[in-house]
């Protein structure tokens, strides 16, 4: 069993690798400006620089419940929804940088450093592990602490979105994992279902910091940890929902907070924002982008998405989901055909540019077109 509390989502608010020839195309199918209204969230201090990150077992995190989609090994699942061919493994860590300090926030007291439990996904040797649980959705089986398949791989650092934790994605995640990247997926202190009182969204000001912290982490793994060597340094990639596609952006394009080993930047329904950290427009020349945003989004409007790719140009790509929300076409793996889309188009173009794959946009173009227009659109354009 994946040993990773469970937590629903609450409503959200270089070396740089380049794109593939084939990505760099232009745009395909026009699209109108929309104008864009965002309010501008209170913001701290920028976060001090990061040293040498602390690590323990997450036994101090709360008592593990059931992930979405979990159930027992004599459930029936289909295996035709399988979109990779790794077996998946996980650990929980509580990273810790002393560097940096929690904010006191909802009774609680300030921290002298900012500890982020973690989860990673990792492709795992065939038959590793313990498989007497599986997780139906998707019939990708995960696997607590399995013996990892050698890399090494890409990585992924997922960031969630306010209120929510990262475990919640765990149905779309673990996908990827299959596919063969190594996915972080931290929980942050103020901006999550565990923070003290209501979630505290002027501390994403502090979690792109978080973000680099991790990528720090992640790989500095020693000959002791199970997970050494597993992952590519030269193929770095940001991913985040909502608030968390917020953090991803800043992390990447911001100019005072911004993380030059990041190699491509995927973002669902969130939004760059110049007033984070008075970091003004992004920077120029940055990383590629994929967009994903529903066009009936009553919480980061539609607009926010065309206005994010205008301020940080090409290369980009833009998925519409047509009648998409918020929430749910982020969390549920391949359930429908709106978060089929999702999943796969994200992939698609992580492939296609953390792995160099030229058949990754054709993936992506034939998934939206399958889909059809009904569901969602895909634009892009070139340098």
């Amino acid at each position: 069993m994946l040993q990773c509390p469970r937590h629903d989502l609450a409503e959200e608010p270089r070396a740089v690798s380049r794109l593939p020839a084939p990505w760099r195309r232009g745009v395909r199918r026009s699209i109108a400006a929309a104008a864009l209204v965002v309010g501008a969230y209170g913001c701290a201090s920028p976060a001090a620089g990061s040293t040498q990150p602390a690590t323990t077992p997450s036994a101090a995190s709360p008592e593990p419940e059931a992930l979405p989609g979990e159930t027992t090994a004599t459930t029936t699942v289909d295996t035709v929804a399988r979109i990779g061919t790794y077996a998946v493994g996980s650990d929980n860590f509580d990273v810790v940088d002393t560097s940096r300090t929690t904010d006191a926030w909802g009774g609680q007291n300030e921290l002298p450093e900012r500890t982020l439990p973690t989860l990673v996904l990792y492709p795992a040797a065939d038959g590793a592990g313990d498989t007497s649980s599986k997780t139906a959705n998707d019939a990708v089986e995960v696997v607590h602490q399995a013996e990892p398949q050698p890399g090494p791989w890409p990585l992924i650092v997922f960031s969630h979105g306010r209120g929510g934790t990262g475990p919640a994605y765990v149905n779309t995640l673990k996908l990827w994992a299959s596919a063969g990247y190594v996915v972080v997926v931290p929980t942050f202190p103020l901006t999550s279902a565990l923070s003290p009182g209501q979630p505290k969204t002027e501390d994403l000001v502090n979690q792109p910091a978080d973000v680099s912290f991790l990528v720090d982490w992640a790989l500095a793994f020693d000959a002791d940890n199970p997970l050494a060597g597993m992952i590519d340094p030269e193929r770095i990639g940001l991913a985040g929902h909502s608030l968390g596609g917020f953090t991803s952006l800043a992390a990447a394009y911001n100019p005072k907070l911004r993380d030059d080993r990041i190699g491509a930047v995927a973002e669902w329904a969130g939004s760059y924002l110049d007033v984070l950290a008075d970091g003004g427009p992004p920077i120029e020349d940055g990383p590629p982008l994929l967009i994903v945003h529903g066009d009936a989004d009553e919480t980061v409007s539609y607009g926010a998405a065309l206005a994010t790719a205008a301020a940080i140009g090409p290369p980009w790509g833009l998925i519409t989901l047509v009648g998409g929300e918020h929430i749910p076409p982020y969390i549920q793996g391949l359930d429908d055909p709106y978060s089929a889309v999702v999943t796969k188009g994200t992939l698609n173009f992580f492939d296609a540019t953390l792995k160099d794959d030229p058949a990754g946009e054709r993936r992506l173009d034939d998934l939206v077109d399958k889909a059809g227009p009904q569901v969602a659109t895909f634009v892009e354009a070139k340098d």
